[in-house]
């Protein structure tokens, strides 16, 4: 059988065939496997990433739950020791940050008190880095408040395949927080700082007022006193002459003292209305006393004119209405010298309306809208004519503001002023039916025989309240403090006696006339008890009534005033 026939060229044709379709197979068996080999490979470097990437989101849930949580916490709760272990324990234990540590120089943050995160002794302000630096798995985070470096966040991260810049992008959130958190709380403690400072300012402001005002009144009521005891004395007419120059200075003192007194309790905070019924044609019947003699002594007119009836009794501060309309037309008087001086009252719709008008020296425009301003006055030179604080306008102002009032001026230069004055009063119900231009008169009390009571620790005021009583031909007992006080009253017990009424000074050595008081009360001793206080506070009013005292007359007073509050009481 030959070779080329057909049999054998089909088996050749076959065993071509097989050997082509072996290494076919052959070659897509190795593609396969190669295939297979890459897949294998793409596969776990994809779950290596999807490690990655769960660990990085794990990582960030983390700082945003903490993000979330203690930024409500550092926003609502102080920031001390305590929250922030508890802010450094929530870092920590991560598949990224193992533990984290807190140091903060207690130098650079003088308003925190955190002494369990103060930096070590080793650890200096000026060690702490600029900016976010490793050292080996040690991530270092500095943190600022403003512009200066405070301390410094120490994180230990878990060496991983977690990337390094991630990292750093996630806790300077943490730290920006901190920082925010510690900017918040030094900024609460300077507030906090300040307001007790000022609180601290404010009371010894107060406690120096009182006690100034004190100090001032107490040589000031012997000054006055003895003044007036003088008048009634033999006198020479060069004698009578300096008492006059005295009783003026007195007088003039007085005032000066009262006003800036009056303007540092208002600086104070401390000036405050005591309320009560009042007749205003008393006040009337004081301002007529008062100013129409200086008036006569200048030569001009003072008249009170009603232009409506107005309520017999009302209710308001009497001693700071008075204040206020001594203030006007004093100075109306003082700068008129020709001419004269009106005081025009009505009522209207529940006000107290009242015009000081006078035709003096009239005042400047340019000076008119800055007269109502402490120690300003429409002439300040070194030559003017009128003396004076510049302290009275800006007193009144400021009550009439304070009694919800209103206060204005007309004036033109040469002509003459008019201060208008609004006051909202209430009017007392027995006489808000009737209105009248005539004063009740009280019923005259005789004060012949009564048995009275002075407690005072300055001798000085002993002899004057003594003096002032022997006019009226009283004499009484006196005691120097609390303790002298009570035991008089018990020897009058003993002598089944008591004393008609007694005059108690508050701040004396030992015992001060608030306890005796106190003490009396308890005691049983039901008659009246007034308070001789140089305090014009309300506090210090309502210290007295608290104490048990029924009224207060306050230094320096008159003679005359003394014996209308005995009137008033027996």
């Amino acid at each position: 059988m030959s070779g080329n026939s057909p049999i054998e060229r089909k088996l050749a044709r076959e065993t071509a065939a097989r050997k082509e379709a072996e290494q076919l197979l052959e070659k897509k068996g190795l593609e396969l496997y190669e295939a297979n080999q890459k897949l294998t490979l793409a596969l776990k470097q994809l779950e290596k990433q999807n490690q990655k990437d769960m660990r990085k989101f794990e990582f960030e849930q983390q700082i945003d739950e903490v993000l979330i949580q203690f930024g409500r916490s550092f926003l609502s709760r102080h920031l001390d020791d305590a929250l922030l272990s508890s802010f450094l324990n929530q870092l920590s234990g991560s598949n990224v940050i193992d533990s984290v540590y807190l140091n903060i120089a207690g130098a650079g943050l003088p308003a925190l008190d955190l002494e369990e995160f103060e930096c070590i002794e080793h650890k200096r302000l000026d060690a702490i880095a600029k900016d976010v630096r490793w050292q080996d798995n040690f991530l270092f985070l500095p943190l600022r408040v403003g512009k200066a470096e405070v301390g410094e966040l120490v994180f230990i991260v878990i060496v991983g395949d977690v990337n390094k810049d991630f990292i750093v992008s996630q806790v300077r959130l943490v730290g920006e927080l901190l920082c925010s958190a510690l900017s918040r709380q030094i900024m609460i403690n300077e507030t906090l700082d300040a307001k007790t400072r000022a609180e601290e300012s404010e009371r010894a402001t107060k406690e120096f007022v009182a006690m100034i005002n004190h100090e001032l009144r107490t040589p000031l009521n012997g000054l006055l006193g003895s003044v007036e005891l003088m008048v009634d004395t033999p006198l020479n007419d060069v004698q009578a002459s300096y008492l006059g120059n005295l009783t003026q200075s007195g007088d003039l003192l007085r005032t000066i003292i009262n006003d800036l007194l009056d303007f540092s309790k208002m600086n104070a905070g401390m000036m405050e209305l005591i309320p009560a019924e009042f007749s205003w044609a008393d006040l009337e019947q004081m301002m007529k006393g008062i100013f129409a003699p200086k008036a006569l002594e200048k030569r001009i007119n003072f008249s009170i004119n009603r232009e409506t009836p107005v309520p017999i009794n009302l209710i308001g501060d009497v001693e700071r209405i008075s204040q206020i309309l001594v203030n006007l037309v004093g100075n109306a008087i003082k700068f008129t010298s020709e001419g004269g001086v009106r005081l025009e009252v009505n009522w209207l719709n529940n006000q107290l309306n009242f015009r000081v008008i006078d035709t003096g020296i009239g005042i400047e425009r340019k000076n008119q809208a800055t007269l109502f301003d402490p120690f300003v006055q429409a002439d300040s030179s070194s030559k003017r004519n009128f003396e004076g604080t510049g302290l009275g306008l800006a007193i009144c102002k400021q009550l009439i503001e304070l009694m919800d009032g209103q206060l204005s001026l007309e004036s033109e230069l040469n002509k003459g002023s008019t201060f208008r004055v609004s006051l909202p009063l209430e009017v007392a119900e027995e006489s808000s039916s009737q209105s009248s231009n005539d004063s009740i008169q009280p019923e005259e009390k005789s004060l012949e025989g009564l048995d009275i009571l002075v407690v005072d620790d300055i001798r000085m005021n002993q002899i004057i309240i003594n003096q002032m009583l022997k006019k009226f031909d009283l004499v009484a007992d006196i005691g120097s403090n609390g303790i002298e006080a009570i035991k008089a009253v018990e020897n009058k017990a003993l002598a089944s006696k008591e004393y008609d009424i007694i005059f108690m000074d508050c701040r004396m050595p030992e015992m001060d006339g608030f306890e005796a008081t106190a003490v009396l009360r308890q005691q049983g001793y039901q008659k009246p008890i007034i308070a001789l206080t140089a305090g014009t506070t309300l506090e210090e009013r309502e210290l007295c009534i608290e104490s048990g005292m029924d009224d207060i007359l306050t230094k320096p007073y008159t003679a005359s005033g003394l014996q209308q509050m005995i009137s008033k009481w027996i």
